[in-house]
């Protein structure tokens, strides 16, 4: 695919669920990114300082914050780095927030490795494109990929 030899092939998971940090790595792997899974923002802050992001996978909360706090380190960061929530709950609510808020989308948890590439698809599309304005989707396990995207 012209354009996407050049894309930074780095993944941070923010989360505490192993079973979906290994999902997420799984379905990096495949396409040779390199997964760096963090606990705590202030990790996460200290990474992006230091390194390219493509897309920062993460919980809704985690031990020293939420995902909008982590998309307000992104954007003071300067980074082009793309966020997905990944929650437990599907309610069209927490999906509408996450969007108004700056979130990519959010995917189903447990997460499956469709969804995941789904979403490292839409955030290396996003970056080639050098756009924050893409439409959002949401991923869910029970509906396949993409099966719930909701589009303005």
């Amino acid at each position: 695919m012209e354009g996407y030899s050049t894309i930074t092939r780095r993944v941070l998971v923010l989360s505490s669920d192993a079973a979906n940090s290994r999902v997420i790595e799984e379905a990096t792997r495949a396409w040779m990114f390199e997964t760096i899974v963090c606990s705590t923002l202030e990790k996460v802050k200290s990474l992006l300082a230091e390194r390219d992001v493509a897309v920062i996978f993460c919980d809704e909360r985690f031990e020293d914050g939420t995902y909008s706090d982590l998309l307000s380190v992104v954007q003071r960061s300067y980074s082009l780095a793309v966020v997905v929530m990944i929650s437990d709950v599907d309610q069209d609510s927490i999906f509408r927030e996450a969007m108004a808020s700056g979130a990519l989308g959010v995917v189903a948890s447990p997460c499956s490795i469709q969804d995941a590439q789904w979403m490292v698809i839409r955030a290396t599309e996003r970056r080639a494109s050098g756009s924050k304005s893409m439409q959002s989707s949401r991923s869910t396990s029970a509906g396949g990929v993409n099966g719930l995207s909701h589009h303005k």
